[in-house]
């Protein structure tokens, strides 16, 4: 066995030695189109790293906010000044974080809580004032304020000391206007008291551990509650003891950071799973920021696996053509060696072992000439790719809801400041070229066979007959 083996690869060998003008002909076409197939393998890849990359760094979130649209979690109760609305439904709590975080693909979250309080030793930026109990201002409390959207989008700016973080207790961020006009700075502290009418809460010290510049506007119109510049930035911990709260709850909800943005279904799936109270609680998704610069990316993968598909389908077809052609002229020789008793099966074996020899230089050859052209390619490509996609705007809406949201979900991506690809570096690898060979290999003996079925198809006397 090992003999005939030894003689089949070597009558092969010898055969494409001895058709040279036949050999270099597939050689040349073998050559080319796994040139064009390393070459996509390699493109594909480089956009494959590109977009994870984009999307690790642009990222992605998932908000547990309560369902305040099901009726039946809240009560209404008529009072002399109006109609009291209280939430009775389940409070977002530690409890609901400790399940979500055990999700696969979540990195981080940071829960929001918000109240208003009156400054006890310091003065707030006065805005318009409808009362005397009227200069007060909100207050976001954070887990992280590095992740608090504010932040994120750039409203914000830490320009003095550091973010707070979930281990820190009863401190406090400010802005450079509110410490200019107070005279604070850096390990200071300030006073403040939760404004609810019912009174009898206790007054509060804060440390201020940073201090953040507000690059947002703000005009004549503000009232102090909603000037940003009056934001006071603070831990839960420290909320809990301005509202006297036995544990902390997060009523504007929690927002879960995602290591990929693709992967945000599937993130979200698993969560719904969980065991929550689902009929007071609901799920939003955030993956605008990586939708509004990864469209030239997401739209040459699509092109370039469209394009290896398609090479892979016209590759067969062309190898099938080329050496249904070499089959046919050597009808005589097939004649001669099915008359010698070598069977049908042993001699289409010769044939893919012709073709596997030639492939083997021609996919070699690939590797370098690949390496000269894929990267002027995707370069090629990626121009043309990205002056075709459209601007995605994204808009905030025009409801004056902006101006009163603490959690910042209404501030837009300033997408001309986002990390988005000029270019896309390739490297042909030793994987990319495995590829071919396993790729191209498969190719080559389906095309032989293919193209040998009218060989198998013929009876021998039928084979020596068409030799005259």
């Amino acid at each position: 066995m090992g003999e005939n083996h030894m003689n089949l690869w070597k009558r092969a060998f010898l055969y494409t030695i001895r058709k040279k003008g036949k050999t270099l002909i597939l050689f040349l076409v073998l050559s080319i189109l796994s040139t064009f197939v390393l070459s996509g393998l390699s493109i594909l890849s480089a956009v494959q790293q590109s977009a994870l990359n984009l999307r690790q760094s642009v990222g992605g979130s998932i908000h547990l906010i309560r369902d305040e649209d099901n009726s039946r979690n809240w009560t209404y109760q008529q009072a002399p000044g109006g109609t009291l609305v209280g939430y009775t439904g389940s409070p977002i709590t530690d409890h609901e974080i400790e399940k979500i975080m055990q999700v696969e693909g979540i990195n981080a979250y940071n829960g929001v809580g918000d109240e208003s309080v009156f400054a006890r030793d310091f003065s707030f930026i006065s805005g318009i004032q409808f009362s005397e109990r009227s200069d007060y201002s909100r207050l976001p409390s954070v887990t992280n304020s590095e992740y608090y959207k504010y932040f994120q989008r750039g409203v914000f700016q830490l320009i003095e000391g550091r973010h707070i973080s979930p281990e820190d207790n009863n401190v406090v961020l400010i802005s450079t206007a509110l410490a200019e006009k107070n005279g604070l700075k850096l390990g200071d502290t300030l006073t403040v008291q939760c404004n609810y009418d019912a009174g009898g809460y206790p007054d509060v010290t804060l440390e201020i551990i940073g201090i953040y510049k507000s690059t947002v506007d703000d005009g004549q119109f503000n009232t102090t509650s909603t000037d940003k510049r009056n934001r006071l930035i603070i831990d839960h911990h420290a909320m809990q003891e301005i509202m006297m709260t036995d544990t902390v709850q997060f009523d504007n909800g929690v927002e879960f950071f995602v290591n990929d943005p693709e992967n945000m279904e599937n993130i979200v799936s698993e969560i719904q799973k969980l065991d929550l109270d689902w009929d007071c609680f609901k799920l939003t998704v955030d993956n605008s920021g990586y939708k509004a610069v990864a469209s030239s990316l997401t739209a040459m993968q699509s092109m370039i696996t469209g394009l290896i598909t398609g090479i892979g389908v016209v590759s067969v077809g062309i190898l099938a053509l080329i050496l249904h052609m070499r089959v046919k002229q050597r009808i005589h020789e097939t004649g001669i060696l099915v008359s010698a008793g070598v069977s049908k099966g042993r001699i289409i074996l010769q044939y893919i072992a012709e073709t596997l020899l030639i492939s083997v230089a021609a996919f070699g050859l690939s590797y370098f000439s690949s390496s000269m052209i894929a990267q002027g390619t995707s370069d090629f490509l990626f121009d043309q790719i990205a002056e075709e996609q459209p601007v995605i705007e994204l808009e905030a809406p025009d409801d004056g809801s902006e101006f009163l949201d603490i959690t910042g979900k209404y501030i837009p991506y300033d997408t001309s400041d986002m990390v988005t690809p000029q270019d896309i570096e390739v490297r042909v690898t030793g994987f990319h070229l495995l590829l071919v060979y396993l790729l191209g290999g498969c190719i080559a003996v389906l095309a032989v066979t293919l193209a040998s079925q009218s060989v198998l198809k013929m009876k021998p006397k039928n084979i020596l007959t068409q030799m005259n």
